[in-house]
């Protein structure tokens, strides 16, 4: 038996709603450093300014040091650049959660809920550009409460959500990074219908794409 509950969201979950989406947000920090150190704009800039450091200084020392400082620099950038989404969205659909999803039938939002504590969250949006698909928006579970069914769970209630009101497909965005994301939405039926470079500076540099993933409703 599952050691957890789903219910609709209520005002007193606000702060551990936000707190968790930008946790969870953060947590991503890590795979995405490994991925831009993997390209070679960025290899190539780390061995042409370690070159120059060294052709300039004569010392492999100062050249070094210069390496940590560039790779100290782009983390505290990188940080910066996820701290400001997180931010963002806080003053989007996040600021008034009861208003964004709560106040609209054809919307909602969900907390799993474990020992008095939220452990994870989903919400569902109408698109704006149809009547007949549902975005699933949101999705997070705490760290120390994942494989234990809650992510999957979270997932059926917005296709069940969506089904109810007769939509005909369940639509979300992910990042490159998401990897477990990923996999539960295939393993859920989800299919990848197109993947786009985000449309910022550090999205065209790093080469960072979104996947939108769509599950089709069957009746």
């Amino acid at each position: 038996m599952a050691d957890f509950t789903i219910r609709e969201y209520k005002n007193r979950d606000y702060d551990a709603v936000r707190r968790m989406f930008g946790e969870g947000m953060m947590e991503h920090l890590p795979a995405t450093g490994t991925h831009l150190l993997k390209l070679f704009q960025v290899q190539f800039f780390f061995f042409i300014s370690f070159l120059g450091v060294l052709f300039v200084s004569q010392s492999y020392l100062l050249s070094l040091v210069t390496l940590a400082i560039l790779f100290l620099a782009g983390r505290w950038q990188l940080n910066k650049e996820f701290q400001e989404y997180v931010e963002q969205c806080k003053r989007e659909d996040l600021l008034d959660i009861e208003k964004s999803y709560m106040a609209n039938d054809n919307s909602c939002f969900w907390v799993a809920e474990s020992n008095d504590r939220v452990v994870g969250m989903v919400g569902a949006q109408s698109a704006l550009l149809s009547n007949e698909v549902m975005t699933l928006r949101r999705m997070s579970v705490a760290r120390d409460q994942r494989g234990k069914g809650i992510a999957k769970a979270l997932c059926r209630k917005v296709i069940d959500f969506a089904r109810q009101r007769g939509y005909k497909t369940v639509s979300l965005e992910t990042s490159m990074v998401q990897y477990a994301a990923q996999r539960l939405y295939e393993n859920m039926g989800f299919r990848k219908t197109s993947v786009q470079i985000l449309p910022t500076l550090f999205g065209k540099f790093a080469k960072f794409s979104v996947l939108t993933y769509e599950f089709k409703i069957h009746d």
